[in-house]
């Protein structure tokens, strides 16, 4: 590792305020390389300061230098032992004096060209207990990593990925196997037990009975909220009590329930569609004040009923509440709708665009059709239902006709069609025209959650005749429009204004900023990828010095955060004719398991493979090979980057 003036490489040298007098105070120090993080700080040493940060210029850059350096790794050892017996010295074993002199020492068992690089006032004043501490525990993580370095260079990454995926297969059959061999037995035990069952259902006598009898085999129930009246009014029946879709369950639905189970494990999502509630606001106020129970008591357990669902009373006084963040279902152009939006970006979206059906333009344009499309109804006006119930869009909804026949007449036989609006009347006037065609199913928003088909066309019916009033009200509806847009699996085509909805806030308005409009003749086909991977400074900087590396290998043809099926990758090249793609792994986030980001990492290159690519910088053509590429090879440099792409 060489330094330039007291710097590593790429670093200014520090200005000559910053080693003066330590006796000044000052709010702010420089930053110290690229890849460093900006630190506010406030010392009475300046000079200390100093040394912090080129002590964490150093473990920044300690990467770089250990493929030349890993085979001397007794020099950090013995350093590392004398930074943390001194930083301990108390007075009597002149603590004081070791301190002035532990820095120096450090430097000096790393090698005398390093040590002959450091300013002589390094050694000349006294370092502070726990800046010595971290200075060992830089020690430690270097030598750590002088350590794992052989070990990870030797690594065959496609060997560990079939490893993982064979270990899975066989933990999946074998769990597959237990299960059927469970249920076989269950069934073959209790089969004369279930006809007498249904028979007390019928008779509606002997309930318990039968019950307790079939208990006893069957030890897995699924049932309703409201058929758990048939089941044995008793607490703790069940061990474990499991509520599925707890967001569309008013408190009071699940009641009975947890008063039969031992444990309960709620699963609902807070930003789809809740329960429809049963009574008015006015009759849950009245029964609130007969109960003498004051708004403030219901609000603090999230038990309003008009509010609040069964999800949101249990993450209120439950225990943490675990993410269930992988995506499988929609295509990453349209996850990424809602993903921002209403799940902060948490979502990992691993849907295989390849088993999907493909987007096509209804009026058979020239190009790839989006995945998000928008045909405009421009003269389109609302009205009122029938009986004033409701709205309606007559224009609109001759549109979304003339849509759903061409893509019934492009699409593959098997495929599905969704036609969802958020109002009834519009509902009613939709459902006439396709009663008998099975591939399509039209319904609200109410009706579809749940479920999903291969492309969705959505009506929002709203425009610029609409009552500001019900505008309004649609727009805001945040939960509406996440099930509405996430029912398409493969394409969300949209019928509607397009100006109207772009002047919008929210959910309508990003449909509408992201939504290719499409014409008859028109060339629709770009690139609707917009994915949820953050391109930090750091993350460029990796990119930038993998580009350099490619191209001083002679890989010219390349793209930066190249778009692959809706999915992002760092960086796609093209060489010997064959393209391949780079996912930069720069490791876990603080408090994630390394083994699932691993899986999630690996799982993200397998959808990748065969899938076209290319056009902007690398050739056109499919993806041939993907690569997981760890960020410390490309801080290792050059040998560590050779290894990986021979």
């Amino acid at each position: 590792m060489t330094w330039v003036n007291g710097c590593p490489p790429g670093r200014s040298r520090l200005p000559q305020w910053a080693v003066g007098d330590g006796a000044q105070h000052y709010d702010r120090v420089p930053e110290c390389g690229n890849l460093s993080q900006k630190r506010h700080v406030q010392v009475d040493d300046l000079d200390l300061e100093v040394v912090r940060l080129a002590l964490l210029a150093q473990e920044v850059d300690v990467a770089r230098g250990l493929v030349a350096e890993a085979e001397t790794p007794g020099a950090s050892r013995s350093g590392g032992r004398a930074a943390r017996r001194a930083a301990g010295a108390g007075w009597f074993s002149f603590g004081l004096w070791r301190r002035r002199r532990a820095l120096s020492a450090v430097v000096r068992s790393a090698g005398e060209d390093l040590a002959a690089q450091w300013p002589a006032w390094a050694s000349e004043r006294p370092v502070p207990s726990d800046l010595l501490r971290t200075l060992a525990e830089a020690v430690a993580v270097e030598r750590a990593l002088r350590e794992l370095l052989p070990q990870h260079l030797a690594r065959d990454e496609e060997a560990l990925k079939r490893a993982r995926l064979e270990s899975g297969a066989g933990l999946s059959e074998t769990s597959g196997e237990l299960a059927r061999a469970v249920t076989a037995e269950a069934m073959a035990r209790g089969r004369s037990l279930m006809g007498q069952r249904l028979q007390a259902l019928r008779q509606r006598s002997g309930f318990q009975r039968s019950q307790g009898n079939l208990m006893a085999h069957l030890k897995r129930w699924a049932i309703s909220t409201h058929s758990v009246r048939q089941l044995e009014l008793a607490p703790q029946l069940f061990d474990l009590v499991v509520i599925d879709e707890a967001s569309q369950c008013s408190i009071p639905a699940v009641m009975p329930l947890l008063f039969r189970a031992k444990r309960a494990l709620i699963i609902g999502d807070p930003m789809q569609l809740g329960h429809i509630p049963g009574i008015t606001a006015q009759q849950e106020r009245q029964a609130r004040v007969r109960s003498r129970l004051s708004a403030a008591q219901l609000e603090d357990r999230r038990v309003t009923y008009h509010v609040y669902s069964s999800y949101h009373a249990a993450a209120q006084s439950g225990e943490a509440a675990l993410l269930l963040d992988e995506h499988y279902r929609c295509h990453p152009a349209i996850a990424d709708i809602v993903n921002g939006h209403c799940y902060a970006g948490q979502l990992q979206v691993l849907t295989d665009v390849r088993r999907q059906i493909p987007a096509v333009d209804p009026w058979g344009s020239l190009g790839p059709a989006p995945v998000l499309g928008w045909v405009d109804a421009l003269h389109g006006e609302s009205a009122r239902g029938a009986g004033g119930q409701s709205w309606r869009n007559p224009a609109e909804a001759e549109r979304v006709h003339e849509v759903v026949d061409e893509l019934l007449a492009r699409l593959p036989e098997h495929a599905t069609v969704g036609v969802v609006t958020p109002f009834r009347a519009q509902k009613d006037a939709l459902a006439r025209v396709w009663a008998d065609d099975e591939r399509v199913r039209v319904g609200t928003v109410h009706a579809f959650q749940g479920g999903q088909r291969d492309v969705m066309v959505l009506s929002p019916v709203a425009t610029g005749n609409t009552p500001p009033r019900t505008t309004h009200w649609v727009a805001s509806q945040v939960n509406l429009w996440n099930v509405a847009v996430t029912r398409a699996k493969s394409q969300l085509i949209t019928v509607g204004s397009h100006a109207f909805w772009t002047g919008q806030v929210g959910l309508p308005a990003l449909l509408a900023e992201r939504s290719a409009v499409l014409r008859a003749g028109a060339d629709t086909g770009h690139d609707t990828a917009f994915s949820a991977m953050t391109t930090t400074d750091f993350r460029a900087e990796l990119g930038d010095r993998l580009q350099e590396y490619l191209s001083r290998r002679g890989v010219t043809d390349l793209e930066r955060t190249a778009a692959i099926g809706g999915h992002t990758v760092d960086l796609l090249f093209t060489q010997n004719g064959a393209n391949t793609a780079v996912l930069i792994d720069s490791g876990p986030e603080h408090g994630e398991d390394p083994a699932r980001h691993l899986r999630l990492t690996h799982a993200r290159g397998d959808l990748l493979t065969g899938l076209p690519c290319g056009g902007s910088g690398a050739k056109p053509g499919p993806v041939e090979q993907t690569l997981r590429l760890p960020a410390w090879r490309v801080l290792a440099g050059v040998p560590a980057l050779d290894s990986l792409f021979a």
